[in-house]
């Protein structure tokens, strides 16, 4: 579906093409002659003021942003906003190293700015280790779904044996990207020089970012950060346990809404690396 043309209209835009979108849809469109996204939101009107203030929070740390242009309006059911056109190429997906990198400058570039509230619908991703409904959820979905459920169970109470072991005291809370993915970085004459997709951040450990990242995967990531910001050993011991607290997170509440699993949650939860430790041993099934 493209965008309304009453839109397109009262805001004199000329539309180019569909520049996709997972739930949040974008076009590129032409603001008289400047490039610009035009975002159809696929969230209520409470996350979505919350993104452009975040948006509009970070605006000063020298990156190229999706900006708002205008919006955001209602139209169709939906709301509607305007964006700035943020420039370059996706970031290699083989130089995980320099990713990582990349991401301790940003939580330099943004350790200074006020902490946000939390995120509307979020909450720390270690609660949901701790959480006794998500016990009583997979409890309740055992005879539905036997081998998901067993899989969720089993990690779920391996990182909560971690978790114990490593007792972490009180974590700093900055803000978050969430979302640091090749894809979502913008490159121009191999400098980093832009960031997309502000859908997932938040307050939070700075660690989860991290671990989102790394995704179980990712090793360079781990030593590209650590040449720019140096990790301690608790930090290391909670990148699996944050990245399973994100990965059960999901396929809870799938579980939860009676959604059926594309499998994405389930099979990084099978990913293992050297950097997990004792937490690398295979699931048995």
């Amino acid at each position: 579906m493209n965008p309304p043309l009453a839109l397109l209209d009262a805001w004199n835009l000329r539309l180019q093409g569909e520049l996709g979108g997972r739930l949040n849809r974008h076009w590129q469109v032409r603001d008289r002659q400047e490039r610009a996204v035009l975002r159809r939101w696929h969230a209520p009107e409470a996350e979505v003021r919350y993104e452009l203030d975040v948006l509009n929070l970070v605006s000063r740390t020298h990156l190229n942003l999706p900006l708002l242009r205008r919006g955001p309006q209602a139209m169709d059911g939906a709301l509607w906003s305007l964006h700035d056109f943020v420039p370059g190429n996706p970031a290699p997906r083989e130089d995980a190293r320099r990713r990582g990198r990349w991401l301790a400058d940003l939580q330099a570039r943004w350790r200074d700015l006020p902490c946000p509230p939390p995120r509307p619908g979020w909450s720390d991703a270690l609660d949901v280790l701790n959480d006794p409904v998500a016990d009583a959820l997979l409890d309740a979905q055992e005879i539905a779904h036997p081998s998901n459920v067993r899989l969720c169970r089993w990690h779920l109470h391996r990182a909560r044996t971690a978790l114990a072991e490593v007792r972490p005291g009180p974590r700093p809370q900055t803000l978050i990207h969430g979302d640091f993915t090749p894809w979502n970085l913008r490159v121009q004459m191999d400098v980093w020089t832009g960031l997309l997709d502000f859908e997932f951040t938040r307050p939070a450990d700075p660690m989860e970012d991290f671990a989102l990242a790394w995704r179980g995967v990712h090793d360079d990531v781990v030593r590209g950060y650590a040449e720019h910001s140096a990790l301690n050993d608790e930090d290391l011991a909670l990148l699996t346990p944050l990245w399973w607290a994100h990965l059960l997170g999901a396929a809870l509440h799938d579980l939860e809404r009676g959604i059926r699993d594309d499998g994405w949650s389930t099979r990084k939860l099978l990913v293992r690396s050297p950097l997990m430790g004792a937490l690398a041993a295979p699931y048995p099934g």
